[in-house]
């Protein structure tokens, strides 16, 4: 089967990248299509990567051109099935007469919180595309398979359709299964660029953590590196101040921490949102971390490895994606 991969963005992207990776390794052709400059993917999964020009948020309400030339590059491609990386990628592939599955990375009509960072201008000139986010959704929904990354997703998608289902932002096995286990480890660590910033955005503020607990952070590394400087350190912190988002939230963080054999601390919201995993620990504040972290006996690295290399990987939830793509074919 002809499969596009399709989004308003450019790669490289770990979620499309990932199960892109599970349906070749099925046989499957992949295609990307998206927007944006030509950057490459980390893993060598595409036949071919399409681009189109880069457009802004208000230009996806208003500007009929570009739905023109994206029908214009999908009808080029000829795919048989589409995989629809977001709302904006699904609602200009919804009525090309081709099967789609929708796979909701992030459950846009309750992310838009993070526009509350915006400065006031720009929130007033994307305005049509945040006022038009939840019918854009419901449509979508109601209509195609609908992939997401949470139970609690799924379950706000499901008062429209029965036909929703869960990938979480797991690890490949591929990506981890060599890594040292490394009993002698020490510390905590933190992944993402979120200090490096003027400040937090709403959905993960982090204000005040450093007055509590001292960890290294990283960002901007290349996969394989991450996971080996991850396999140093005893701890991972996930540690957002609750928001009316956190409900929502499968961090691919959380993932990669454990499948790099560490335990992970978490704001207790987040510790429900993630399904109350083994070898995670919940917090209510940031003054808690420190008697958690002197009482708490750890794990060895090898078992919370063990444990996420056979639960914690995309493999673990590949008949998902495939039972998605046949139900497609079939509405």
């Amino acid at each position: 089967m002809r499969i596009l991969h399709a989004s308003h963005k450019c790669l490289p992207d770990q979620r499309v990248e990932r199960s892109a990776y599970i349906a070749k390794n099925a046989g499957h052709e992949i295609i990307y299509l998206g927007m944006g400059p030509p950057n490459p993917p980390n893993l060598d999964v595409f036949t071919d990567i399409v681009m189109l020009p880069n457009i802004n948020n208000r230009q996806v309400v208003t500007d009929k051109k570009i739905r023109k030339k994206w029908a214009e590059a999908v009808k080029r491609i000829r795919p048989d099935l589409i995989h629809a990386n977001d709302l904006i990628a699904a609602v200009f592939s919804k009525d090309l007469g081709i099967p789609m599955v929708y796979d909701d990375h992030e459950y846009w009509s309750a992310q838009r919180i993070i526009y509350k960072n915006w400065p006031l201008w720009k929130r007033v000139a994307i305005r049509p595309f945040l006022n038009i986010i939840p019918e854009w959704e419901k449509e979508i929904v109601s209509n195609f398979v609908t992939i997401t990354v949470s139970e609690a997703i799924a379950e706000a998608h499901r008062q429209y359709s029965d036909n929703v289902y869960v990938l979480q932002n797991f690890c490949l096995r591929e990506e981890v299964q060599d890594l040292p286990i490394n009993p002698n480890r020490s510390g905590l660590a933190y992944v993402g660029n979120d200090f490096r910033r003027k400040r937090f955005s709403p959905h993960r503020d982090m204000t005040g953590l450093k007055d509590w607990v001292k960890f290294d952070s990283f960002s901007g590394l290349p996969r394989h590196e991450l996971y080996l400087r991850l396999t140093d350190y005893r701890y991972g912190l996930l540690p957002f101040k609750p928001n009316p988002y956190s409900k929502y939230a499968n961090s691919a963080k959380t993932f990669d921490y454990l499948n790099c054999g560490l335990e992970v601390l978490m704001t207790d919201v987040l510790y429900e949102a993630h399904g109350e995993l083994p070898f995670t620990f919940k917090f209510t504040s940031y003054s808690e971390i420190p008697e958690i972290l002197k009482q708490h006996q750890p794990a060895e690295p090898e078992e919370i490895m063990s444990y996420a290399h056979r639960n914690l990987v995309w493999e673990a939830q590949a008949d998902i994606l495939y039972k998605t793509y046949s139900l497609a074919q079939k509405i």
